[in-house]
């Protein structure tokens, strides 16, 4: 089958190449100028004191929890995500305590997040699932002796109330994958408030080193290329433009969904949302994977939604549940959103749901 309107497409160009062109006709690849300018770029953008750029987001999980020197005990983390945060949390040596999601949002929510807590928690992952904001004053209030990570890796340009996703809890993690509004190819970032946490994060990502030959500790190689930022940089220069068309495609879809029974992800009370994702679920009886195939044989590249930690295979031997992750992971799938869509694009993904719930 031929896919004509793709659920993906990363907004490159030609300012992107130029970018990348001359980093490389530079000569300085790694860990220069505009490493630090993209910092200070995210840093701005999310109202934050420090970014520190690293090798991509998972990275910038790994390096938060280490950085609050968590390697034991359970850290909470909601049941519904690309599996990095549990993963994580199990890596540094601590076992991921999965919590269930509310039932709109997709979201952990506070008072979930509170009754899963134990005495062995040591932190909290709260996630900003597809760029949609968590509540993350409540959950820091409802938690608040406990260091609370924020994983915005999708939600870079959201806001919660006016206030920026990036600039919620000890330390906010970001992603630049394809998949997200805002590409290096690969890529992610911390940032924080916290002077100290951040020279230990710059300390982490480079080995382990504090200043040229003296290494204090050991640590990965976690840094973020000259090429990566110059895209970054970019990519930083036309966020809000690209925000605003996908905010655009997204209410197109919401304008049409409800007519065909199907249900979207909701946005809480004061959010923004940068529609990294544009989430949903097929109607009760209908097959999933059935109506994905649908999609796909009309040339739309409609796809699973995501995954349900308690049922993963790095994961399962824990024995947890979450009864509502588990059913929307299982009715969920994503639809198209970026830039290179026409509006003709958006008509031919509303009348292929038509036809494929049909």
């Amino acid at each position: 089958m031929t896919i004509r309107v793709p659920i993906a497409k990363p907004a490159l160009g030609a300012e992107e190449i130029a970018a990348v062109t001359r980093v490389l006709e530079s000569g300085m690849l790694i860990s220069g100028a505009l490493v630090q300018e993209f910092e200070q770029g995210l840093a701005e953008r999310c109202g934050r004191k420090h970014a520190i750029a690293v090798a991509n987001g998972t990275a910038a999980l790994e390096l938060a929890l280490r950085a609050l020197g968590i390697d034991s005990g359970e850290v909470l983390v909601p049941a519904m995500s690309w599996p990095s945060p549990a993963h994580v949390a199990a890596w540094v040596g601590a076992t991921p305590r999965l919590v269930d999601i509310d039932q709109g949002t997709w979201n952990g929510e506070a008072l979930g997040l509170a009754a899963a807590r134990s005495a062995d928690t040591t932190a909290v992952i709260a996630i900003d699932q597809f760029g949609v904001p968590a509540d993350q004053p409540a959950i820091a209030a409802a938690l608040p002796d406990l260091p609370i990570i924020e994983d915005a890796a999708c939600a870079i340009g959201s806001t919660l109330n006016g206030q920026p996703c990036g600039s919620f809890g000890v330390i906010s993690c970001l992603s630049f994958h394809p998949r997200k509004v805002l590409t290096t190819g690969e890529g992610g970032a911390c940032l924080t408030d916290d002077d100290a946490l951040a020279d230990r994060l710059r300390v982490f990502r480079n080995h382990g080193q504090i200043t040229p030959g003296v290494f204090v500790e050991p640590g990965p190689n976690a840094r973020l290329t000259e090429m990566q930022a110059a895209i970054g940089l970019v990519q930083l220069g036309r966020l809000d433009d690209m925000i605003s068309r996908r905010r655009e495609i997204c209410t197109a879809y919401r304008s049409a969904l409800p007519a065909l029974g199907i249900e979207f992800q909701q946005h809480p009370a004061g959010a923004a949302v940068n529609e990294q994702t544009f989430g949903a679920v097929v109607p009760a009886g209908v097959d999933r994977d059935a109506f994905v195939v649908a999609m796909q044989a009309q040339g739309i590249g409609a796809g699973i939604l995501s995954y349900a930690m308690t049922r993963i295979g790095s994961l399962v031997e824990l024995g947890q549940s979450a009864p509502i992750a588990e059913d929307i992971v299982d009715r969920g799938f994503a639809l198209p959103v970026h830039m290179a869509m026409s509006d003709e694009d958006v008509v031919a993904v509303v009348t292929a749901l038509a036809s494929a719930i049909g």
